[in-house]
Order: structure tokens, then C-alpha cells, then sequence
């Protein structure tokens, strides 16, 4: 009994090891074939431009001097994928030499004016090196000093502000869940009112709305008109022969209004004065990826998303906004535009012309660029061939559980998934609203059917194996149900672990049986050893 128990603990630990050693060489293996798939993805798929914008209003729009309407762009920087190791994250969060906040979260630093700020968690409060008096200030709930004190309250998980690096700062604080304005000029602190019970609003950004900004960039460029040679020679930036007849302000800017991101993915409109909810400025869209998702999507269904608030230096109005958002798996994008009434009154998907020709149909079509980086884009096969096969290297119990946990994980972390993989192709499917989820498991389980083949045929060679080094019936249908559920992983445990006795041939069947067994796991006849009796005589050296 207890030789049997150090075997399964024998073999419980080696396939462990096995199993992370196999799974981190198919990691890096897959990440090479998803990077490549992005990087292949033509330009004209890495692109999305609006123009007209929409929100611009027709007197400027519809000026006889226009030479170009105004234009939204959404772009897609390369190797997006890299950035989703988290490496870049770690570091931009923390600035070890600020006085005071190596291992607090950093809200703000300029090195170069000698000014920020951040939040440190042992006191619970803000802390702001104040430039101009050269002070450092401490905010809490209740206030304002120059000292940390218990009597400013305590902030537990706030939520600030990350455009605003001048001027007061605005926070929601998720366990108080409430707003506050922080006026550290003034040194006044204002808390919204509270919210009831029954408050479906559950804030997770505020003002700078983004995710992932190092390859998803959003820009907007005003109506412009031609001037004169001479004013552009005069110009005391880079001269140019066109200028913007109405120009927005800065890129966080939304009038007296702040933009909130919900975990549903809906984006709120905050009043700055009143810190309440002045209505719905619109939502994230969905991007068109190959197997289409549900249209409602998350900020942790997506890879990246970027918002861009409009209103005019002209007045404090606030004129909607344009929203760009990333598929999982950096394939695909989509650039909408909302009013100010939270419609959505344009969008656009990232796609290419692919050219056809049949009977009825001949010229341009577009297709979208999730299926240009899968099949259509040059070389795009091959890396998705190679990605295919990566994943049915895996073992299809992990696989089958991706499908079920689809939308579990947040985007970027699925990039990082060691064992459960998020954005593998029976992952999309998990996802595919298209059709039911009967459909969709027993496509998924076609999907995995070469790795469901491989396991079987491994599950068969183990089971010979075992039966001539002598394993039990039981032990053997043990072996064949692990490999079968963790396919190549498991059969290398099996060739690691399996007994290593020399076998002598059986003397009732004539086969090949373990010495250290009572009977042969053959034929059952039991082991004979021939009886070596001592003799009662014995010569003595004198």
C-alpha cells in the first residue's frame, strides 16, 4: 500500500512539473504565431478615419472656404501583443526614485518641475508635492494638511482623474462609493452626494478614458481652410498652408462635464460642479472579430479602447465623443461617434478591399480585418496554421474549460495565460453569439479534434505499454483517462514514471513478467523460486 502511494505521488508531482515545463515552451510558441498574426495585418487595416466628424456644427462644417472636413482616426501601433506581458504596466505605475512612493501608486510625476503626485496606502491619503510653494500637501475625505493626520480620513480605493495634472482632482473611491473634488490650491476637499442603495453605477475610470494607449492612438483634426503664403511663413510653429477654423480643447476636455467609465462598459457624464450624473454619454463598441461576440462588450473584453471627448475653446459645451476599441486578440478595431445625447450617430470597422469575381458579382468587396489577419493577408496562413496547431498541443481538458471560461478573463491577461487560453479559436467560439451554445461546444469539439485524436492514440500506445510492465486494470484505465484529458503532456509523465524492472519470461505462458510481483500479470500462475537448501556437511580450514 504504501509503495502504491509514494507511485501516485511519484506521478502527480512529475506531471505537474511536466506540465508547466510543456506549457511555458507552448506559451512563447503561440505568442511568436499571435504576433506575427498582428504584424501582418496590411495598413489600411491598422487604420480608421471618419470624415466628416459628425459633431462639428454646419456653420464651421459647411464653410464656402473648406478645403478638408473635419476627421476623427483611430491607429493601431505594431506589436500590440508585446505590450500585454505587463512589463510595461509594472514599471509606468511606479517610480522608485519619488521621494516617498516606491511602492505606492503614482498618479502624476514631472521630473523636471520637481512636482507630483500619488496615493500612498499606508495612510490612505493623497499626497501632492506642491510646485509653486514648494510644500508637500496630504488629502483625505475630510481634508486638507500639511502633515498626515487621522483626522483626514482615509481613502480605500480611489479612482482619480488621470488627465487632470493641473487644477482640482476628481476621485471615486469604490468602498466609500462616493465622488470627491481635491482643490489642493485651495486646500479644500468636496464630496459628492452620496448614493443609494440601489445605484447601478460602478465606476472604474474617470476624465482620461483608456486602456493599453501605446498602440491604439485617437485623434481629431478641425475643418481647415487654406491661408494666405504669407501667414504661413509667419507662423512661428512649423509653417503650414492650412489651419483648423474651430479648434477643440484639451484631449480630456468634455465641457463642464467628466467622462465615467462603468464596468458594464458604459461611459457616464459626471457634472464637475455637483459631482452627480448628468445622463449617458454612450458605451464602448464592439469591434467585428471572426466569430462574431456579443455586442455589449466590457472594458475587459477588449484589448485597448481609447475615448476622445469634444468641446470647442469657443464655449464650455460639451459636443459628444469618439470612442476606439481593440478586439482580444488585436485583430480587429472600430471607431464610433456619440452626440451629445449618448447617440451613436456613426461608426466604422477596420477592413480591405479583397476583389472578387463570379457570375454575379465582380470588383471591390470588404472583409473584415480580423479574417485579412487569419487568411487573407500575405503569409497570414501559415501563422494561423502554426497557432492552430500550437493549441492542439494543448491538453484538451484545459482546452474544453477555455471555451466554457471565454469571457472570464480580462483581454490583456488572456495574453498571459499559462493553462486556460482566452483567445485560443475554441475560446472565440465560446464566444460566438451566432449560434446556440449546443452548436457552438460541438464545433468547438472539432475544432479540438486533432488534439482529442492525438490523445486517444496516446491513451492506446500507454495502455499496451502497461500492460506489459504490469500495471493493474485500474492503474492502466487511470493512465488512459489523464492522457486522453491531457494529451501529450501526460504521456510524456507516463514515459517519465512508468516502472523500470527488468522483465523475465514467464515459465507457464512464456511471457514477459515482472520479478517483483507474486503472480504473473499474464497469466496469473504465481512465481516459483527454487528453494536452495544448505547442506548438513561443511569444510572446515584448519
Amino acid at each position: 500500500m504504501k509503495v502504491w502511494i509514494n507511485y501516485v505521488i511519484k506521478v502527480f508531482a512529475m506531471g505537474l512539473i511536466v506540465l508547466v515545463l510543456f506549457s511555458l515552451s507552448l506559451f512563447w510558441a503561440r505568442l511568436l504565431s499571435e504576433a506575427s498574426i498582428g504584424n501582418m495585418i496590411p495598413d489600411e487595416c491598422r487604420q480608421v478615419t471618419i470624415s466628416p466628424s459628425g459633431l462639428v456644427p454646419p456653420e464651421f462644417e459647411n464653410e464656402p472656404n473648406i478645403v478638408e472636413h473635419s476627421r476623427v482616426s483611430a491607429g493601431l501601433g505594431p506589436a500590440g501583443i508585446i505590450y500585454c506581458l505587463g512589463i510595461v504596466d509594472y514599471f509606468a505605475a511606479r517610480v522608485p526614485h519619488m521621494p516617498g512612493a516606491r511602492h505606492a501608486t503614482v498618479y502624476y510625476y514631472d521630473q523636471k518641475h520637481n512636482t507630483w503626485s500619488y496615493f500612498d496606502q499606508k495612510t490612505g491619503q493623497i499626497v501632492f508635492f506642491h510646485w509653486m510653494e514648494k510644500v508637500q500637501l496630504y488629502a483625505g475625505p475630510e481634508g486638507i494638511a500639511q502633515s498626515p493626520d487621522k483626522a483626514l480620513g482615509r481613502f480605500i480605493s480611489p479612482i482619480v482623474d488621470a488627465g487632470a495634472t493641473w487644477g482640482p482632482l476628481t476621485l471615486y473611491d469604490k468602498k466609500l462609493h462616493r465622488f470627491f473634488t481635491i482643490n489642493f490650491e485651495k486646500r479644500v476637499v468636496t464630496k459628492g452626494p452620496e448614493p443609494g442603495k440601489d445605484d447601478p453605477h460602478k465606476p472604474i475610470q474617470i476624465g482620461l478614458l483608456w486602456k493599453n494607449p501605446f498602440f491604439l492612438h485617437l485623434y481629431w483634426v478641425g475643418p481647415r481652410v487654406r491661408v494666405a503664403e504669407k501667414e504661413a511663413k509667419d507662423e512661428y510653429r512649423s509653417p503650414s498652408k492650412f489651419k483648423e477654423i474651430i479648434e477643440r480643447n484639451y484631449s480630456n476636455d468634455a465641457g463642464r462635464y467628466l467622462l465615467v467609465l462603468d464596468e458594464t462598459g458604459r461611459i457616464d457624464l459626471l457634472d464637475k460642479e455637483t459631482l452627480k450624473f448628468a445622463g449617458t454619454a454612450g458605451y464602448l463598441p464592439a469591434p467585428q472579430t471572426f466569430f462574431p461576440s456579443k455586442e455589449g462588450v466590457t472594458p475587459q473584453d477588449l484589448l485597448a479602447y481609447n475615448v476622445l471627448p469634444l468641446a470647442f475653446n469657443t464655449d464650455d459645451k460639451y459636443r459628444g465623443m469618439f470612442v476606439a476599441s481593440v478586439s482580444r486578440d488585436d485583430t480587429a478595431m472600430v471607431l464610433a461617434v456619440f452626440n451629445e445625447k449618448g447617440e451613436r450617430i456613426d461608426s466604422k470597422y477596420t477592413e480591405a478591399r479583397a476583389y472578387v469575381q463570379d457570375r454575379t458579382v465582380s470588383g471591390p468587396e470588404y472583409v473584415s480585418s480580423s479574417s485579412v489577419a487569419f487568411f487573407n493577408a500575405p503569409w497570414a496562413p501559415v501563422s494561423t496554421i502554426a497557432k492552430y496547431l500550437l493549441e492542439n498541443l494543448h491538453p484538451p481538458v484545459l482546452s474544453v474549460v477555455s471555451f466554457f471560461s471565454a469571457y472570464t478573463f480580462e483581454a490583456a491577461a488572456g495574453h498571459r495565460a499559462l493553462f486556460i487560453l482566452p483567445n485560443s479559436f475554441i475560446a472565440m467560439k465560446g464566444r460566438d453569439i451566432s449560434e446556440s451554445i449546443v452548436m457552438r461546444f460541438s464545433a468547438a469539439l472539432l475544432i479540438i479534434l486533432p488534439s482529442i485524436m492525438l490523445g486517444i492514440f496516446l491513451a492506446w500506445r500507454v495502455n499496451k505499454d502497461a500492460t506489459v510492465v504490469g500495471l493493474s486494470e485500474n492503474a492502466r484505465l487511470c493512465w488512459m483517462i489523464g492522457i486522453i484529458a491531457f494529451g501529450l503532456s501526460g504521456y510524456i509523465t507516463y514515459r517519465l514514471t512508468r516502472p523500470r524492472e527488468t522483465l523475465v519470461t514467464c515459465a507457464n505462458c512464456g511471457k514477459l513478467r515482472r520479478p517483483d510481483m507474486n503472480k504473473c500479470h499474464r497469466c496469473g500462475s504465481k512465481w516459483h523460486v527454487p528453494e536452495l537448501t544448505p547442506p548438513t556437511w561443511r569444510v572446515l580450514d584448519r
